[in-house]
């Protein structure tokens, strides 16, 4: 039984002589060296036993093979009729993109750095399937991989059945399986994330006396947050992490130990994986791109309808001029499963009411620091809350493990014996079932505070183009030679007018200056998309809806994705 417990801890306990036991306790909870939950449970005076809190050379096979299901779950829910929905037009940007890398061009895409599209690449270049598909796979695997960093993490800072509860969120969790299945950064950011935090917390949790376990750590670390800014250009997750640190301290110092400063060579360690895995960062001309993007001269459009009414959502409009601030309070009443959000509230009045618990504080400071900035920021759209939902999920299982706690305390021993089976049923089945009833267009769900308000109130985002492939393919069946297919997709319809072998029509994008809809002679199909409604072309899609007649009519899960209008009788 002597394996079971870490050797520094055991000889600690039973070494010291002419000490009573509560002293004995009291020095074992300050040894952080895996985690900052309590190491020792009291139970009077002369009865006590010791957690085994072990992060990953002691995982029981039971933990690791709970952790290989979830995966295997995760990506299989992920990977559930992958090309269902064809070409979003940002991911379009990501396959001409790709395509520019082929021919030796590294600029394409500048406002985005390489890492993802280095593993679309490859995916493209491997699998014999559609190009929807291939596009999407590395996302699918990495989102699923994602449930390892965030038991990790949650192990670090609680104990391994709250991790494999967020795990287990997060694999079936209808959310995250959303955003992981689109060819955006997001899923990159959020596992690369994940393990950065883990890693330093891990180093911090180390007596500065062990050098080399801690610098083994920050390296993993550094490694990881190199990666994550490679990933998508959001540093500011490495800035809340050392904010978060210098605040709150995994470990009570010692007196006479060296100090447990980060090292320089950590940074300068980000710095070099960044380069080197993002390397067109270093060309001019990329330079000059972000430059354009950030000062919002590449705009071509403006605005996101929301609830039925337009609202500006660029970065300009911050903090109050763009979409509104509750924005993403309302995707969390009204998209996340209501069982997920009960666990998530009652986890936050767990987390408020106990603050100085490590793991408490970190979840509310990563929450609270990504809502508030996130909320009061113009520019919102639903895929950013996956670097949210990890830290919602974790609130999750901290509540329903504070429900389990509690009714086995104050229930009899069968009720104690039922509550964790009740609990994994009612917790994890239910979501995992939501998500596997509303696939494969889970982006569409709303939970029952949103009867069937699907694609309302965040349209752009629930569709993501999603029936846009089969309206041009209507169009591409239908219109005359040398006809006018007018849309807001120039990327998309691009790559579908060639796929179904129409290079006759003639693509127009509805909100450019060149192209006016109401003035436009000869057969004019228009695709309207209700989440692509703008303040340059509302206008126009009023006109379309007034004058034109609607001959076809897209719906995904009863709701209508996308209309093709034309300006001749059919």
């Amino acid at each position: 039984m002597l394996d079971y417990y870490h050797k520094l801890f055991w000889s600690k306990l039973t070494t010291s002589q002419g000490t009573d036991v509560d002293k004995e306790v009291d020095v074992a909870r300050h040894l952080k060296f895996s985690t900052s939950a309590p190491l020792v449970n009291v139970h009077g005076q002369q009865n006590w036993k010791i957690e085994r809190l072990s992060l990953v050379g002691s995982l029981e096979w039971s933990v690791i093979a709970s952790l290989v299901i979830l995966v295997i779950l995760g990506f299989g829910l992920r990977v559930n009729q992958l090309g269902a929905s064809g070409f979003a037009e940002d991911e379009m940007n990501k396959l001409n993109a790709v395509r520019a890398y082929q021919r030796g061009d590294f600029t394409a895409n500048g406002e985005h750095p390489m890492v993802m599209k280095v593993l679309m690449w490859g995916s493209l270049s491997a699998f014999s399937t559609s190009d929807e598909v291939a596009l999407r796979l590395p996302n699918v695997l990495i989102g699923a991989l994602t449930v390892i960093p965030l038991f990790l993490l949650t192990a670090a800072f609680f104990d391994r059945w709250t991790a494999l509860l967020a795990a287990a969120f997060w694999a079936t969790g209808i959310n995250a399986i959303t955003h992981n299945r689109i060819g955006k950064e997001d899923s990159l950011l959020v596992f690369f994330m994940l393990f950065a935090f883990f890693f330093f917390v891990r180093a911090k949790q180390l007596s500065p006396e062990d050098k080399q376990g801690r610098a083994r750590r920050y390296a993993a670390s550094a490694v990881s947050f190199g990666l994550m800014i490679a990933s998508k250009y959001f540093p500011h997750y490495l800035g809340l992490n050392m904010l978060f640190h210098h605040k709150f301290h995994v470990r009570k110092a010692v007196a006479g130990e060296p100090s447990g400063n980060t090292p320089g060579w950590f940074f300068l360690t980000i710095i070099g994986v960044f380069l080197l895995a993002n390397p067109a960062v270093l060309i001019p001309e990329v330079w000059q791109y972000l430059n354009a993007y950030m000062g919002e001269r590449l705009l071509t459009h403006s605005g996101y309808l929301f609830a039925g009414e337009l609202y500006k959502n660029n970065m300009s409009s911050s903090p109050f001029w763009g979409t509104p601030v509750y924005f993403y309070l309302l995707f969390l009443a009204i998209k996340v499963p209501l069982i997920i959000v009960a666990a998530f509230v009652a986890g936050l009045i767990v987390a408020a009411t106990r603050p100085r618990h490590m793991g408490h504080a970190f979840l509310l400071f990563m929450f609270l620091f990504w809502i508030v900035p996130y909320s009061l920021i113009g520019g919102k759209w639903l895929r950013y809350t996956l670097s949210l939902m990890p830290f919602v999920y974790m609130l999750a299982a901290v509540g329903v493990m504070a429900v389990i706690r509690f009714v086995s305390k104050h229930g009899s021993k069968r009720v104690s014996l039922a509550v964790p089976v009740a609990a994994a049923l009612v917790f994890v089945v239910l979501p995992a079932w939501t998500a596997f009833a509303n696939g494969p267009h889970y982006a569409l769900y709303t939970n029952a505070l949103a009867p069937g308000k699907a694609g309302y109130f965040f349209p752009h985002d629930e569709f993501y183009d999603d029936g846009l492939r089969e309206g041009i393919r209507f169009v591409c069946e239908s219109a005359p030679n040398g006809a006018t297919m007018a849309h807001e997709t120039p990327g998309v319809a691009g790559y579908y007018l060639t796929s179904f072998g129409r290079q006759d029509l003639k693509s127009e994008t509805i909100s450019s200056r060149e192209f006016d809809v109401r003035s436009a002679g000869g057969p004019v199909y228009v695709i309207v998309q209700r989440g692509r409604t703008y303040f340059e072309n509302r206008d126009e899609l009023e006109y379309v809806r007034a004058n034109f007649q609607r001959i076809h009519e897209v719906k995904i899960n009863g709701a209508t994705a996308v209309e093709v209008f034309v300006n001749q009788p059919q």
